[in-house]
């Protein structure tokens, strides 16, 4: 599951994103129902949103070029 963040295009952070919220959403649901074993896949997945949305950020503000 590690990509190389920084070689991605925003369309493919974009994606990605929108991936990581999926997968959230479905580990919290299986922790609510019990069904979750490894619940470190929240918090990891949780940190992968912030690290993309930093890296949507920085192209947005234009810390970083396309």
């Amino acid at each position: 599951m590690k990509e190389n963040l920084n070689e991605m295009t925003i369309e493919e952070l974009r994606e990605h994103k929108e991936k990581l919220v999926k997968d959230h959403r479905v580990f919290r649901f299986n922790k609510m129902m019990g069904q979750l074993e490894n619940t470190l896949k929240i918090r990891e997945t949780r940190r992968g949103i912030a690290r993309v949305n930093t890296i949507l950020k920085e192209y947005e503000i234009g810390i970083r070029k396309k």
